[in-house]
């Protein structure tokens, strides 16, 4: 093997780490969310909340991770009305 495949194999390893770190996370946040989505239905809140979506975007700096956000947030919107 080449000193660049090993290189990638190793660098894929890290994604690899890097990726269950993300998952753990999402699945995590998937729990609040519903948790969230459960006390807006009791207190009766609407689901969305443009301020508060607005106020997580700002935190954002590249257009990869809006693109990201966008699909976290329209995901989490579903998951509050369950």
């Amino acid at each position: 093997m080449t000193k660049n495949i090993k290189l990638i194999n190793t660098l894929r390893k890290e994604i690899d780490y890097i990726d269950e770190e993300i998952l753990d996370l999402i699945r995590k946040r998937a729990l609040v969310t519903k948790e969230i989505g459960k006390n807006k239905k009791l207190a009766k809140i609407p689901v969305l909340d443009k301020n508060r979506e607005k106020e997580i975007m700002e935190k954002l700096k590249t257009p990869y991770e809006v693109q990201i956000f966008k699909k976290i947030i329209s995901e989490s919107r579903k998951l509050q009305t369950l």
